[in-house]
C-alpha cells in the first residue's frame, strides 16, 4: 500500500498536468505553443537550472558521472539506431534524431523531481542540458544537413548550465534576490512543459501505424538497453543510477517533430512515433519506478 501511495505521488501529478493540455483543445481556446515554448526554454528552464544547482548539495563527481553517462548513452543510441535504419533502409535525416533524443525535458524532469527530490532534478538537468546541446547541433544538423552553431550559442539554457556548474564547482551562493527570482521563474517550467506536452499529443495523428509502433519500441528498447548497460558499466549507484536510467528510458522528444516539420522530414510519421512511444511509456514508467525506488 505504501508503494502504491508513493508511486501515485510521482505519476499522478504528471498525468494530471499533461491531461489538462490534452483536454485544452476541447475548450475551444487556442493554446499558444510558440509563446509557451519561448517562456519555458528561453526564461524558465535557464532560471530553474540556476535555482536548483544553487540549492542542492551535489558533488562535482556526481554531476560528472551523470554527464559522462549521458554522453555515452547518446553516442551508443545514435550508433545502434543508425545501423538499424541502414539495415531496414529508412532515411536517417527523418528518423535518426527521434531515435537519439528522448523526452528528457517535459517528461524526464518532473519524474526525477517527484521521485528523487531536488537532487534528482539537478542531476536530470545535467542530462537534459547535454540533450539540448545535442538536439540543437547534431539533431538539427541531421535533419537539415548542416550545423547551426549560432543557434546553440544563443540558447540561454546552455549559458545557465555553465553558470550553475561554476557555482557548484566554486561552492558559491548567489544573493538571495537572485535565488528568489530564479526560483519564481523556474517554478513555471515543469507544469508548463507538461501542459504543452499534453496539448501537442492532442494534435498529433498516427501515420503508418506498423512503422510507428516498430520505431517507438525501438526508441524505448535503445533507451532501456543503453540506460541499464551504461549504469552497470560506470558502476553508478543510488540517485545517480536511477536518474540516468529514467532519462534514458523516455519516449521520443516533441522537439524532433519541430525539426521534421521545418525540414520536411516525414513529420506525420515522427508525430506518430511521439504519440505511440509516449503512450507506451505511460504503461512502462510505473513499472520502472517500482524497480528503481
Amino acid at each position: 500500500m505504501a508503494l502504491i501511495s508513493e508511486l501515485s505521488a510521482i505519476v499522478l501529478p504528471i498525468f494530471i498536468c499533461a491531461g489538462i493540455g490534452l483536454l485544452w483543445p476541447r475548450t475551444g481556446q487556442k493554446f499558444d505553443s510558440d509563446l509557451v515554448s519561448t517562456l519555458v526554454y528561453k526564461i524558465s528552464v535557464p532560471c530553474l537550472i540556476i535555482a536548483i544547482f544553487a540549492k542542492v548539495s551535489l558533488t562535482p563527481d556526481a554531476v560528472a558521472a551523470v554527464a559522462g553517462a549521458a554522453l555515452v548513452i547518446y553516442l551508443v543510441t545514435a550508433a545502434v539506431a543508425a545501423l538499424v535504419l541502414r539495415l531496414v533502409r529508412l532515411p536517417m535525416p527523418s528518423y535518426l534524431p527521434s531515435l537519439m533524443f528522448p523526452m528528457v525535458g517535459s517528461m524526464g524532469l518532473p519524474i526525477c523531481l517527484f521521485a528523487f527530490g531536488e537532487d534528482g532534478l539537478a542531476l536530470a538537468l545535467v542530462f537534459f542540458t547535454l540533450g539540448a546541446i545535442g538536439t540543437f547541433t547534431i539533431g538539427a544538423a541531421i535533419a537539415a544537413g548542416r550545423v547551426s552553431y549560432a543557434k546553440l550559442i544563443s540558447e540561454p539554457a546552455i549559458w545557465a548550465a555553465v553558470i550553475a556548474i561554476g557555482l557548484l564547482w566554486l561552492d558559491l551562493t548567489p544573493p538571495k534576490w537572485i535565488l528568489d527570482t530564479t526560483s519564481l521563474l523556474g517554478g513555471m517550467a515543469i507544469p508548463l512543459q507538461l501542459i504543452a506536452l499534453g496539448s501537442s499529443l492532442a494534435q498529433f495523428r498516427v501515420s503508418s501505424l506498423p512503422r510507428g509502433v516498430s520505431l517507438s519500441f525501438l526508441r524505448l528498447a535503445l533507451g532501456y538497453g543503453a540506460g541499464f548497460g551504461i549504469a552497470e558499466l560506470f558502476d553508478l549507484e543510488g540517485v545517480v543510477r536511477a536518474v540516468v536510467i529514467l532519462q534514458s528510458a523516455m519516449p521520443v522528444a516533441v522537439s524532433n517533430y519541430l525539426f521534421a516539420v521545418v525540414y520536411k522530414r516525414e513529420p506525420a510519421e515522427v508525430a506518430g512515433m511521439i504519440l505511440i512511444s509516449t503512450g507506451i511509456t505511460f504503461v512502462t514508467l510505473p513499472l520502472l519506478l517500482i524497480y528503481l525506488l
